[in-house]
């Protein structure tokens, strides 16, 4: 029996070390044609694109065979962004001809789209008899938008109607299907039948809870926060309501997001009440830090961060990273070493081009190819969270690619979460100390125009599609939503320290200033600054004191 078996593994071996003959019969794909649903849009403005795709090969693929297609931005040499393509090409037959179509917002100005058919680099890579012509190439001219100037008042009409937009779709949403008579909730498809649901009422049933069929604990936090960031009180009864609503929750059977989401909203009420509920939240989101070295399913790579399960993402790092700052400056307490870890996990997410990744181990997010710009301004706002200087590297790095792709309209690299992105850069140049320019543009302002004038009639924004939490992204933006802290918090301009004279002589007699700055509650008592000669860390010597 032995015998018998080391001859089949031979035999295997054999055949599978074979080298491969030029008299193969191969596929070869090309991309024949390129073309956009609106080939003059304006910027931001959603289209299709379609590209044609050819096998003029000798044979088919086989059907277990997935045909890709990559979108950039640009020339794929140049590290273009890439567009998102979710679609393949199954069973392309010779001389047969398919089309693959993608959605895409396209920035101001001339943009030359690249479709690489086949990529050559890819897992899915399929062998074929000809790789020269699996490039294609289109333009379009995208007109730029201008936004008229929104002034103090309109901003704060526009923040006064997002509330009552927001008060008013407390309750349990959904769709009945016309045709089986299924209810549904959040889907454009009937779960039951199947038939599109788009364009039906929706159905609301008042209640204490915002429930629209994701989380309706997760949507009732968001919607508590964004109402609370804008000034309604926490004696308001649609507060009260929700947030009993929250309590009343098996806090147990949480997951790390719930935790995140519902944090922040307990922070913004400032009631003692809510603290150890919320000191509970911190201590299950430290609890649940990844560790890279916990069992064989886990990654180094992620380690420090955290996710739905073993695999750490960016989803988590917005939520996480803005609830434990927000319990920071709420005095709770959270170890440092947490910190630590979670700076680290950001930092190993930046690629080379300067933008963030959803995460290391995919490579890429449910709704981009790559890095895009959501991402990239969590990266950012995250470390200065975390309590990095807008000075380092990572950072400059980082904000070299908002520049480059700088937008209003769009979140550069993806077609949705455009709103997220532009909280992300609020959170960014919020956090003290504060930014009034971002990138030589006045960001608030010129962000706050699109945003009025890009309002609906009823209250609500929409991105791509109506999602409840793209209002709160924007009314958080508007209402500059960031948790501030409780305590003083006291420390040094950077390169603030002067000498004079700057080069003294021996014994002579020295004029020592710093400029101090807090960027936390009032300073109510009486502050000591002390100048030493030499590290602290290594003793050096005490020579002046000033008070403050």
């Amino acid at each position: 029996m032995g015998k018998y078996s080391v001859s089949l593994i031979l035999l295997f071996l054999a055949v599978g070390t074979c080298p491969q003959t030029d008299n193969v019969p191969l596929p070869n794909f090309s991309g024949t044609h390129i073309n956009f649903s609106n080939p003059h849009p304006v910027e931001g403005e959603e289209i299709t694109i379609s590209i044609s795709v050819q096998n003029t090969g000798e044979t088919s693929p086989t059907l277990n065979e997935d045909l890709i297609v990559s979108l950039f931005e640009g020339d794929p040499e140049k590290n273009p962004l890439q567009i998102m393509c979710q679609q393949v090409l199954i069973g392309l037959d010779v001389n047969q001809t398919k089309t693959i179509r993608t959605r895409w917002k396209p920035p101001a100005g001339p943009t030359t789209i690249y479709a690489v058919i086949n990529p050559n680099q890819s897992e899915k890579y399929i062998r074929e008899s000809d790789l020269t012509d699996n490039v294609a190439s289109a333009s379009l001219v995208a007109s730029p938008r201008q936004f008229p100037h929104a002034t103090p008042e309109q901003i704060g009409n526009a923040i006064n109607r997002g509330i009552e937009w927001i008060k008013s779709q407390r309750g349990r949403h959904s769709r009945l299907c016309l045709q089986c008579g299924t209810e549904n909730q959040i889907v454009m498809g009937c779960v039951i039948c199947g038939a599109t649901l788009k364009g039906l009422p929706e159905d609301l049933i008042p209640g204490p809870a915002w429930d629209f069929g994701e989380d309706s604990r997760q949507e009732t936090a968001i919607a508590l926060l964004t109402l609370l960031s804008a000034g309604v009180a926490v004696e308001d009864a649609v507060i009260r309501e929700g947030l009993d609503f929250l309590i009343v929750q098996d806090w147990n059977n949480f997951a790390v997001y719930q935790f995140a989401i519902i944090l922040p909203a307990l922070v913004a009420t400032n009631d003692q009440k809510y603290r150890q509920r919320a000191q509970f939240a911190v201590d299950q989101i430290v609890k649940r830090q990844l560790s890279g070295e916990n069992d064989e399913f886990s990654d180094p790579r992620d380690d420090g961060g955290w996710g739905y399960g073993a695999t750490a993402d960016g989803a988590h790092m917005n939520m996480v990273i803005y609830a434990l700052y927000a319990a920071k400056q709420w005095g709770l307490e959270i170890p440092q070493e947490t910190w630590r870890r979670a700076e680290k996990w950001i930092r190993r997410n930046q690629i080379e081009t300067g933008g963030w990744l959803y995460n290391l181990v995919d490579n890429g997010s449910p709704w981009a190819d790559g890095v895009y710009g959501s991402m990239t301004a969590t990266g950012l706002w995250a470390l200065r969270a975390c309590g990095v200087p807008i000075e380092d590297p990572q950072i400059q790095k980082g904000l070299t690619w908002i520049k480059k792709y700088w937008t209003l309209t769009r979140n550069p690299g993806a077609l949705s979460w455009h709103y997220y992105y532009l909280l992300s850069l609020q959170r960014f140049a919020d956090i003290p100390p504060k930014l009034d320019k971002l990138l030589s543009h006045n960001w608030y302002q010129e962000i706050a125009d699109m945003l009025v004038a890009e309002q609906q009639t009823d209250g609500q924004w929409i991105d791509s599609d109506a999602y409840f939490p793209t209002t709160c992204f924007a009314l958080m933006f508007l209402t500059r939503s960031l948790p501030k802290s409780i305590k003083p918090n006291l420390g040094i301009v950077k390169r603030s320290l002067r000498v004079s004279p700057p080069s003294p002589r021996v014994g002579e007699p020295m004029r020592l200033s710093v400029t101090v700055t807090n960027t936390g509650s009032p300073l109510d008592a009486i502050g000591e600054i002390d100048f030493f000669d030499g590290d602290l860390t290594r003793k050096g010597d005490q020579i002046a004191w000033q008070h403050v």
